[in-house]
């Protein structure tokens, strides 16, 4: 019975360090990118005014297409081959992993892809939430899914462009 308690115990003790752990790599990500939006904003705010207007935004749109497009690129032949981007998406396959795969099986399970739907819901929320009561109304929801089509629009978009270079 000790030793069950034990185990137990242990198991119990290192679920919730791996939590805490993944907790604290969230609030280090939320302020890494806001730093980044606060430089993308300093580098590419050419009237000064200290926000993006619709042509600084594309200007900083197509600088990122560029350098997305350079890393993808690793033998620098200005074209991006079907290796290449599989070897992007393993990458990235790879840093979701590193965020969110507690438990180091290198998989995400159950637990873990909750976690990450959470920290997204939570990202999604705070850029969407208008009102500022913590929760999104229809109006805000309908925001937030047509920031999702443009994304995956212009993802798409991107995706022709690297396949036709």
């Amino acid at each position: 019975m000790k030793n069950i308690s034990k185990t137990t115990i242990a198991g119990l003790t290192a679920a919730i360090l791996g939590l805490s752990l993944s907790f604290t790599a969230f609030a280090d990500d939320d302020s890494d990118r806001k730093a980044k939006r606060a430089e993308i904003r300093a580098q590419f705010d050419a009237d000064g005014d200290g926000e993006l207007n619709d042509t600084e935004r594309q200007a900083a749109r197509e600088a990122f297409k560029a350098m997305r497009k350079e890393r993808i690129d690793t033998d620098g032949n200005g074209e991006i081959s079907d290796t290449e981007l599989t070897a992007a998406k393993e990458t990235r396959r790879a840093k979701m992993l590193e965020k969110f795969d507690t438990d180091g099986d290198g998989q995400l399970n159950d637990a873990e892809k909750q976690v990450a739907k959470a920290k997204h819901r939570k990202r999604m929320a705070k850029r969407f939430d208008a009102d500022g009561d913590g929760e999104l109304n229809e109006a805000e929801r309908n925001a937030a899914k047509e920031a999702r089509e443009k994304h995956r629009e212009r993802r798409q978009d991107n995706s022709q462009d690297e396949s036709n270079t």
